[in-house]
This record gives structure tokens, sequence and C-alpha cells, in this order.
């Protein structure tokens, strides 16, 4: 039987009483992605699971995405990516890639709708992952400010707003990875794709510019949004156990990685597996699981 337990902190779930090894079921999975649209994040415990079984989990939240940064793809699985600072490319694919605030595959058209971390190595300290509560952010937004910002719609790029107010720069694209994603336009309130709850959406990491402002008045309220939405009353740091899968849904959270330094041997290593899906549950489409 799944159990739940809120989190330390202002939203999530722990999760008790699943096993991918075992496949998640129809029932399971319902239970699973109804607590994640109502609680934003999910952290399943103490799981033990190969990589077939994992990227199975993920298949049932959606389409896995293929990372644009090819190089950063795990051999024989471009589905998954390696995370952490233990492996040969973490030196191409920066450990530290991922530490500013942004929104998993906001540069692309087609969003992504849940990112998952399964931790397989974790450091004695830091190494957490910490997710931002968008809807809650916007929910707080006084009424002159919501109407301001609806119907505005940003454009966004690979890593364009990555690097400021202090944060850690991004890997830059090849000019061939850059081609693939061309620049893409979203809403700065979002709806989401299941539920219809409007929030904010991706004002860190990738939004450029709003379009039909001045570039001042475009960067003032992005950065205006983002400092309202960086209030610890929004965020949620998770410090992972071997055998932990995070799973946030994308669509209304916002989340950034700690910095970590090389790794020194046990208790300094750092390992996750990543899935971003993009697209609707299969089971929301009728689909049931495979036996």
């Amino acid at each position: 039987m799944i159990g739940f337990v809120p989190l330390d902190g202002p939203f999530g779930q722990a999760v008790h009483g699943v096993d991918l090894a075992a496949g998640v079921t129809d029932d399971e999975f319902l239970t699973l992605s109804q607590a994640l649209y109502r609680h934003r994040l999910l952290v399943l415990k103490l799981q033990n699971c190969d990589r077939d079984a994992y990227l199975r989990f993920g298949r049932q939240w959606g389409v896995p995405i293929r990372h644009v940064i090819d190089t950063a793809r795990m051999p024989g699985y471009p589905d998954l990516l390696e995370v952490g600072n233990v492996t040969r490319r973490w030196r191409e694919y920066s450990r530290n890639t991922a530490v500013f605030w942004h929104t998993d595959q906001s540069y692309e058209a087609d969003v992504a709708s849940a990112t998952m971390l399964y931790a397989q190595k974790v450091p004695d300290v830091g190494g957490e992952t910490r997710i931002l509560d968008m809807k809650a952010a916007y929910d707080d937004l006084d009424q002159a400010t919501r109407a301001r910002i609806d119907g505005l719609v940003a454009v966004h790029f690979y890593g364009a707003t990555a690097g400021r107010d202090g944060e850690h720069p991004t890997q830059q694209l090849t000019d061939a990875q850059a081609a693939t994603v061309p620049p893409v336009s979203h809403p700065l309130v979002r709806a989401h794709s299941i539920t219809g709850e409007r929030t904010l959406y991706a004002v860190s990491g990738t939004p450029r510019a709003i379009e039909g402002m001045p570039r001042e008045a475009s960067d003032a309220l992005l950065r205006s949004l983002k400092d309202h939405c960086v209030q610890d009353k929004y965020i949620y740091a998770h410090k992972y156990e071997v055998g932990d899968i995070g799973i946030w849904d994308t669509q209304m959270t916002m989340h950034s990685a700690a910095p970590m330094d090389d790794p020194d041997g046990p208790g300094t290593e750092r390992l996750l597996w990543r899935i971003s899906v993009r697209g609707m549950p299969g089971l929301y489409r009728g689909e049931r699981a495979a036996a």
C-alpha cells in the first residue's frame, strides 16, 4: 500500500510502498500522478531498480526527452542522463551546469511535463536539489501584477539567463546543438496541461525577453518575478539518500542544483540518473501499463 508523508519543507511528499523493480501498476500510477499534480514534488524512497525498470517508470509519465547536449546522454541509454561529479563526462557536461534556477525544456516548444532524479551516489555534505513551487508563488502575486503579466509572452533560448545574479553559467551549446533548439515563445502565465491550473512559468534560466516590451523593461520585469519566486517560503531543498527518486511537476516548478566540488573519494561523490519527459501520461490517454 502506498503511503505519503509530508517532506520537511513548504511542499512535497515522501512516498513509501512503491517498488519500481517490480513495476508500477495502473492503480499505483494513478495514485502517484494525482499526488504529484497536487503536491508538485514526490520523493520515492528505498528504490532498488536497474536502468530498464527506471526507464519503464519514466515512460509511464510521458515520452523521454533526449537532452540537446548529446555528449551528456548515458551510453546505451540515450533517454537517461548521468548527473553528478563522478562520470568521465562530468568535465564535458559540467558537474555544476544546472546550478541556476531553471525549468527543464522551457527552451523547446514542447515543454517537459516531469523530471525525475534517481540517487545512486550521494555526498555526505551538499548535493541537494532545490525545487521551487511556482504555483504558490503565482497565487501570492497581487492582483495588479497578475493583470499586468496575463497574456505576456517570453522568448526562451537555452541558457539565456544562466550565470546572472551570481549563479553558475551553464554549458554553451555548439552551433549544431543550438540549431536543434531555436528560440521559442511561452506565456509568462501558463495553464497546466492536466489540471488546467494557472502558474508562472520559467521566469529564470531561459527567458531572453518579453515580446513587444523594451529590453530594459523586459529585464526588470523578469528579474522582479524571479526575485519574488526565489523566496525561501517557496523552496524545498532535498538532501538525497541512496535509493531516492525525486520527481517534480515541471510545469509547476523551477529547480536548481547545489554547487559541487570535484570528487575526493567516498563521501564526496554524487551520481543521479535523470529522466525528463514531455506529454501526457499514457494512462491519461487511455493506455494501460504493459503486463
